[in-house]
């Protein structure tokens, strides 16, 4: 699913029976404790059968291009990353950084990885060319 705004659409995607077996409901379980979070900001959430990505832009092309977080629910652990890329001349950068925590901590650990997400250029108060991290 490409990045929706929707919550009770991701929720549904997880629930599928399909997914029962790939982290599904180590997944709506980490949704149940972050869902307040992931409503309040200002982010698109994409699924695939085993992760949870949150962006600041809606499609894959635009968020391919911005700083992004992977969720994955493995049964009493949740890993989450951080992802950006950015280009320098002929040369792409990327950086990584993820966190492996006991679900009960994931929520502490989504609020850090969100923290860095810069705000896209179409949200209001938005700087145009913010500093890089």
């Amino acid at each position: 699913m490409e990045g929706v705004r929707d919550l009770d659409s991701v929720y549904a995607f997880y629930r599928e029976p399909d997914h029962a077996l790939h982290g599904g409901p180590e997944m709506v379980r980490f949704l149940d404790s972050v869902a307040d979070i992931l409503r309040a900001k200002r982010v698109y959430l994409g699924t695939s059968h085993m992760r949870l990505s949150l962006s600041r832009a809606a499609t894959f092309a635009e968020s391919s291009q911005q700083p992004c977080i992977m969720v994955f629910a493995d049964g009493r652990y949740v890993n989450l990353s951080y992802h950006e890329r950015w280009e320098e001349g002929d040369l792409v950068r990327t950086r990584e950084e993820g966190i492996r925590c006991p679900a009960g901590q994931a929520r502490a650990a989504l609020l850090e990885l969100l923290a860095r997400l810069k705000p896209a250029r179409a949200e209001p108060g938005a700087a145009a060319d913010g500093p890089r991290l």
